[in-house]
């Protein structure tokens, strides 16, 4: 089975990123064929780090810590096999994250109607793991059209870079988010999360229902929505600030 990890730090001044560092070494073990990292930020565009295996050290050194004054955001996938899309030889383009045309998806999960889809809609193509497909389907006809559109048991993460957001969706498969001042991190199990079988945690975890989605910008989230509303989603739907917490008043 895969994991996926990763935050989007909209604070960076009181930011702590040790949920998200505990959330993607725990994703690791749970991928032995190959470790991604995808960093995206306004000016320093997409930053990504792979390795066949789970080799993940300098991940973090590699695409680079949060910038100091704008949002940040980081998705990771540790993929196994074996899956439906096997390959005996792999090579740098067939490690998710997946990133084309502004859009980068990690995935947990099969996609069962890839080939449908890319014939669909003419996609390109880098890779024949299926989640290669997303990014360019997310681009063609729009996140949560996408999303709509697959079939098959999944948990994604997609920074839609045209927006500066970061999309969480699952159907049946599951995803955890954890808050603290200036970060919004999620991972494929709450368990992933630095502490989280103490009794007093100094964060907030909260499961992302079965079939929502939920979008999450640098000055505040949008509500989750059901499954059956998605492709019908408004552009400027209402956004919800953070709550107000600072490390430095209350650490």
């Amino acid at each position: 089975m895969c994991g996926i990890a990763g935050a989007l730090v909209y604070e960076p001044k009181v930011a702590r990123l040790d949920r998200l560092l505990a959330a993607v070494s725990a994703s690791a073990a749970r991928g032995e064929d190959s470790f991604g990292v995808v960093r995206w930020s306004p000016s320093s565009g997409f930053r990504r780090f792979c390795r066949i295996g789970q080799s993940q050290d300098g991940w973090l050194q590699s695409v680079g810590v949060p910038e100091a004054a704008e949002p940040t955001i980081y998705i990771h996938t540790s993929r196994a096999e074996p899956t439906t899309e096997w390959r005996r030889e792999k090579s740098e383009t067939d490690i998710p994250p997946f990133v084309e045309s502004g859009i980068a998806v990690a995935h947990n999960g099969i996609i069962a109607n890839d080939e449908e889809l890319v014939t669909k809609y003419n996609l390109s193509r880098m890779s024949l793991i299926d989640t290669a497909i997303l990014p360019s389907l997310a681009a063609s006809i729009g996140v949560w059209e996408a999303t709509a559109a697959i079939k098959g048991g999944f948990a994604l993460s997609i920074i839609d870079s045209h927006r500066t957001a970061l999309v969480l969706c699952r159907n049946f498969l599951p995803l955890s988010l954890a808050w603290e001042p200036g970060i919004v991190c999620f991972a494929s199990e709450a368990a992933f999360f630095s502490g989280a079988d103490q009794p007093f945690q100094s964060y907030q975890v909260w499961d992302l229902p079965p079939y929502t989605g939920i979008e999450l910008y640098s000055d505040g989230y949008c509500t989750p929505v059901a499954w059956e509303k998605l492709p019908n989603r408004q552009a400027k739907a209402t956004r919800y600030p953070y709550p107000q917490l600072d490390w430095r008043v209350h650490g």
